[in-house]
C-alpha cells in the first residue's frame, strides 16, 4: 500500500482560497470542495495524476498523458483506480487526503438503469469527469488550520515532495481582483416556455392519477451568453450564498459553480450518511415573514407528505448499502435558510454492509431520490419523455472518493454550468396530484436566482 503524509499549520481559509485562485489561473484539472456553512472542511486538488472521462458507454483514463479506453462500467473503474492507488488516512488527517473528486452527471445513471432515449443531448457534457490527486490541501474550519498532504510509493518519497508542495500553499497570494466588464444583461432562453411546462406537469398529474408515481421532479434549464470568467461567478457566490456543499470544478470541456445545499451521501470509515432536502418557500422580507413563511411551509400537509415519501426513498436505497437495522433518521424536517429560498430538511444514517465500497454506495444513492421523484425508476422513464433536453450535470453529484475510500457527493443543484461561452442554470419542483403548475414553475425559477444574482454581479448587469 501505498504512504502518504502530511503537514499542519495554522492558515485562514481566505489565505487559502486566494491561493487556490491564484495556482489555478487559466489551468484545468482542478477542484475546489468547500463548505460554505455547516461543514467542516474545504478541500483543493490543483495538479492531477490522472483522468477519467466517460461518454455513451466509453471510459477514458488517461495517465501521465497516455490514454487507454475500456467498456467497463465506469463505477466499476472507479473502484478499481481507488484500490490500486490507495493508502491508508494519516491519524489527525481530515478524510479527503487525496483520491478521485469531480462530478458524475445524472446521465450516468443510464450504467445502472436501463431508461429511454428521448431527451435531446445538445450540450454533449460527460458522463463523469474525475481527476485523481496525490497532492491535495484541506483546510479545517474548526482548527484554522491547512493540512497539506502528499502520498507516494514510500514514505520517504512522499516527505521529499511534502517540502515542496508546503513551501507552495503557504505562499501568500493576494485577494483575486476581477474586473467587472462594460456588457448589457444578455437574452435569457428556457428549455419550457411557461405552457409547456404546465402542459409536462398536467401529464404528471395523469401518470399519478394512473398510479404509475406519486411525485415527479420537473426541470427547467435557463442559458444566456457568459460574459465573464466562471471564477468570478463563484468568488461572488460564495460571499452571496454560503452552501454547505458549495464546489469549483474545471475540466478541458466545461466549469462547474456550485451553491449545492444537499448531500447525496457521505462515508467516512463505516459510518452513512444522506441528507434529504424537500419543501420550498422563498426567503421574507424581513425576520417576522420569514419566520412565517417557514411555518406555512411547516404546516402544509402537502409539502410535509411529500417529504416524508423522500425521506423513506432515501432510507431505502441507503438500506441497499448498510447493515440490517443500521438505516435510521436522526433529523427530521427542520428548515435551512438560503439567500432566497429556505427548504425542509432531514437527515438519515446507516453503517455500510460488509463488501460494499465508496463506489457501491454512490451508486445505490444515485441519482437522489429528492431530484427524480418516488418511485425513482418509473419518475425518471417520465423524466426523460417530458423534459425536452437532458439534465446532463444538472442532479449529478460533485464529490470525492479517498484513497482510503472516505467519499462524500453533493447533489449538483443550484449549479451554473459554463461550456462553449454559454451559462446553463437548471432547477426543478417537486410535481404531485395537487400542485398548482403554474406555481410550480415560478419555483423552479426561483431556485436559480441566487445563481443568476451572482452572475449578474460579477458581470455588472443588476
Amino acid at each position: 500500500m501505498r504512504q502518504t503524509v502530511y503537514e499542519a499549520f495554522t492558515w485562514t481559509k481566505e489565505q487559502f482560497y486566494n491561493r487556490y485562485v491564484e495556482l489555478t489561473a487559466n489551468r484545468t484539472g482542478h477542484v475546489w470542495l468547500e463548505s460554505g456553512r455547516i461543514g467542516a472542511y474545504t478541500m483543493a486538488g490543483v495538479r492531477p495524476v490522472g483522468h477519467i472521462r466517460t461518454k455513451n458507454g466509453l471510459t477514458t483514463v488517461t495517465v501521465s498523458g497516455e490514454e487507454t479506453d475500456t467498456t467497463d462500467a465506469p463505477f466499476t473503474i472507479l473502484e478499481d483506480i481507488r484500490s490500486r492507488y490507495a493508502s491508508a488516512r494519516p491519524a489527525g488527517m481530515p478524510p479527503f487526503f487525496g483520491g478521485l473528486a469531480g462530478y458524475v452527471s445524472y446521465d450516468a445513471v443510464r450504467y445502472l438503469e436501463r431508461l429511454p432515449q428521448q431527451a435531446a443531448d445538445d450540450l454533449e457534457t460527460a458522463d463523469l469527469s474525475l481527476y485523481w490527486y496525490d497532492e491535495v490541501a484541506v483546510f479545517d474550519h474548526e482548527k484554522n488550520q491547512l493540512f497539506v498532504a502528499v502520498t507516494r510509493e514510500t514514505e520517504a518519497e512522499a516527505r521529499l515532495a511534502l517540502v515542496e508542495e508546503v513551501a507552495s500553499w503557504r505562499q501568500m497570494s493576494p485577494a483575486p481582483v476581477f474586473q467587472v466588464p462594460d456588457v448589457k444583461r444578455p437574452q435569457r432562453d428556457r428549455s419550457f416556455k411557461r405552457r409547456d411546462f404546465i402542459h409536462a406537469a398536467d401529464r404528471i398529474k395523469q401518470y399519478i392519477e394512473a398510479g404509475d408515481v406519486f411525485q415527479v421532479n420537473l426541470a427547467v434549464r435557463q442559458q444566456e451568453p457568459l460574459q465573464t470568467t466562471p471564477a468570478h461567478i463563484y468568488d461572488v457566490l460564495r460571499t452571496v450564498n454560503p452552501s454547505p456543499y458549495m464546489g469549483y470544478f474545471a475540466d478541458q470541456e466545461l466549469v462547474l459553480v456550485s451553491a449545492s445545499p444537499e448531500l447525496l451521501v457521505e462515508k467516512i470509515d463505516s459510518a452513512l450518511a444522506t441528507r434529504p432536502i424537500a419543501g420550498t418557500r422563498p426567503r421574507g422580507k424581513n425576520e417576522e415573514e420569514d419566520f412565517a413563511l417557514a411555518k406555512t411551509l411547516l404546516d402544509n400537509e402537502k409539502e410535509r407528505a411529500e417529504h416524508v415519501m423522500l425521506v423513506d426513498l432515501e432510507r431505502n436505497d441507503l438500506g441497499r448499502v448498510s447493515r440490517y437495522g443500521s438505516v435510521h433518521v436522526d433529523e427530521l424536517m427542520v428548515i435551512e435558510k438560503y439567500s432566497h429560498v429556505q427548504h425542509i430538511v432531514s437527515n438519515v444514517r446507516g453503517e455500510i454492509a460488509d463488501g460494499e465500497t465508496g463506489s457501491s454506495v454512490l451508486a445505490a444513492m444515485f441519482p437522489g431520490g429528492t431530484i427524480t421523484g418516488a418511485p425513482k425508476i418509473r419518475t425518471m422513464e417520465i423524466i426523460e419523455e417530458l423534459e425536452p433536453v437532458r439534465r446532463g450535470i444538472y442532479t449529478g453529484s460533485l464529490g470525492f472518493i479517498s484513497w482510503a475510500d472516505d467519499t462524500i457527493f453533493n447533489i449538483l443543484i443550484r449549479t451554473l454550468v459554463a461550456k462553449d461561452g454559454m451559462a446553463y442554470i437548471q432547477a426543478g419542483a417537486g410535481i404531485v396530484t395537487d400542485s398548482d403548475s403554474e406555481s410550480e414553475y415560478e419555483e423552479s425559477l426561483s431556485k436559480a436566482k441566487a445563481l443568476w444574482v451572482a452572475k449578474e454581479l460579477a458581470e455588472g448587469t443588476t
